[in-house]
């Protein structure tokens, strides 16, 4: 059962326009299965690793009444393709297509490493009205690169009488891995009064900062407003793996974020929100991002060494044979 404070804490959440998603960890029951668990009703949406099509089919059905209630936006449930095809882009759309139609379930995200191949698989899967959450962006040229396949798939879709109503992109940030490489990069001899104090743990924040506010720059455009009117809804940002510091810090319109039950337990004895943290922030963020690389983090290094090693780990993780 969910805890009073927890379930306030989702609800003021959802009130700032945060979509509260479960980090699911289990293949056979992605979602709580019990209908009397108030975790089940407030939740919007799961990101779940690779599991049956059953299972996969129940936690879309779960979260059916969320994605009918908001129109699609909400209640999706995001599950992998096979991670060892991250740098070919016709197997990731072969496994996308098969994936979806095993689901067959609206609510279904595909999910992508958002390498160059997989943002290549991703444009052509929105075309085909696959709706892809793209994985591991640790960087703001990477976000970039997303929403660039993004509207290329989107234009496809149009232009091939989609309803572009229909299909939903999100890119998902994983903010834990990301402050936790940071911080271990940072000088151990930090003191209070030294270079890295008050620099721990900020990564994560400062680029979910910059993030947000290219989103806004980029949905300004002719061609989005073309998108728009023809029915698209903007990307959404998913920052997954949160601790319980992260979820009062990345709070902002049309964002998600993906916790396990304990994380939303340990936020919601922290206490309230204080609003939303990300828009408007990006002069803060890069003055955090420019202090990390005074202490020499070079954050390009960074996002790439992380790509590798997330794909590494996700590879020696998949349960599937060939």
């Amino acid at each position: 059962m969910l805890s009073q404070p927890a379930a306030q804490l989702l609800e003021q959440l959802a009130a700032e326009g945060v979509s509260p998603w479960l980090l699911a960890t289990g293949a056979r029951e992605i979602l709580p299965a019990s209908p009397s668990c108030r975790a089940a009703a407030l939740l919007r949406g799961a990101v779940a690793p690779a599991a049956d099509p059953a299972a996969v089919r129940r936690a879309c059905d779960a979260l059916r009444g969320a994605f009918a209630a908001s129109g699609g936006l909400q209640g999706r449930v995001s599950v992998p393709v096979d991670p060892r095809s991250a740098h070919d882009a016709s197997a990731l759309v072969a496994g996308a297509r098969t994936a979806s139609g095993e689901v067959g379930r609206p609510n279904l995200l595909i999910r992508v490493p958002a390498t160059t191949a997989g943002l290549s698989a991703m444009a052509d899967c929105l075309a085909m009205s696959i709706s892809v959450d793209a994985d591991l962006v640790f960087s703001t040229e990477r976000y970039e690169e997303f929403l660039d396949a993004y509207l290329t798939g989107m234009e496809r879709a149009l232009a091939a009488g989609r309803p572009l109503g229909r299909i939903t992109a999100a890119a998902s940030v994983p903010v834990g891995v990301l402050d936790a490489e940071v911080d271990r990069r940072l000088p151990e001899s930090a003191t209070p009064a030294g270079p890295a104090a008050g620099l721990r743990g900020t990564a994560a924040v400062a680029l979910a900062r910059q993030l947000h506010r290219l989103r806004e720059q980029r949905l300004s455009g002719d061609w989005w407003r073309v998108l728009r009117a023809a029915g698209a809804e903007p990307p959404l940002l998913v920052w997954t793996g949160v601790g319980p510091w992260h979820v009062g810090e990345l709070v902002g319109w049309n964002t998600a974020q993906a916790a396990s039950l304990e994380v939303l337990e340990a936020a919601g004895a922290r206490g309230g929100l204080r609003g939303d943290t990300l828009l408007n922030a990006h002069g803060e963020a890069r003055r955090a991002w420019e202090a990390l690389e005074g202490l020499g983090i070079r954050m390009r290094d960074v996002a790439r060494d992380l790509e590798a090693a997330e794909l590494s780990r996700l590879r020696q993780a998949w349960p599937f044979t060939s």
